[in-house]
């Protein structure tokens, strides 16, 4: 935020930060599927909508998404657009395992990081990750690493393991309206940012 020039600007960031602080994320699997999404929770009255969804978008919360394990295609839904729109990435995250290691709760975890360019940006992100956890799978999409991500940072965001539990899932796709390429969206979001900068 101190980065930001624009005092409204900063002020909006401020309050979506500490909207944002309450979330809470689900990443179900089953066998080699899972789902990463927004939890479903009651909004304080207080909180005012717009800067829900918001704070929501700055950490990915208006979207699912859909891993396979061994299988480099993901799918994620973006919510709260109309009509719904379901983008296809086809790629295999590269992760480089460091010798760092920490404790998370009982389990001992290893730093592995990764960049992805997302159209003219590219992001970095540092995964810690269990190896007693068998599990593929991490926030957003990003799998590929021998045990289950427990913390990973996604630039200035941080997601934090909370709880597992065993229970019955049902893994479903996201249900398609609209579905293009990641790159395609992209280059329409920077577009559409390049069209905003010009009119100033």
């Amino acid at each position: 935020m101190s980065e930001m020039k624009n005092a409204e600007s900063q002020r909006m960031a401020g309050m979506a930060a500490e909207i944002m602080v309450d979330f809470e994320f689900q990443l179900l699997i089953d066998n080699n599927e899972s789902i990463f999404k927004q939890s479903e929770q009651l909004v304080r009255d207080d909180v005012n909508p717009l800067m829900y969804e918001l704070a929501s978008g700055f950490c990915s919360g208006n979207e699912v998404w859909y891993t396979k394990t061994g299988d480099s295609n993901k799918r994620i839904a973006l919510l709260n657009s109309e009509p719904s729109i379901v983008l296809t990435l086809d790629e295999k995250v590269q992760w480089e395992i460091t010798n760092e290691s920490k404790y998370i709760g009982k389990f001992k975890v290893l730093k592995a990081t990764t960049t992805r360019k997302l159209g003219s940006y590219l992001e970095e992100i540092e995964a810690w990750f269990a190896p007693e956890l068998p599990y593929s799978f991490g926030p957003l999409g990003y799998n590929g690493l021998p045990g289950l991500v427990l913390e990973m940072h996604r630039d200035k965001v941080v997601y934090k393991f909370k709880e597992i539990q065993e229970k019955d899932v049902s893994i479903k796709l996201p249900k398609r309206s609209k579905e293009m390429t990641f790159e395609k969206y992209y280059e329409m979001l920077d577009a559409n940012m390049a069209e905003i900068k010009k009119r100033g």
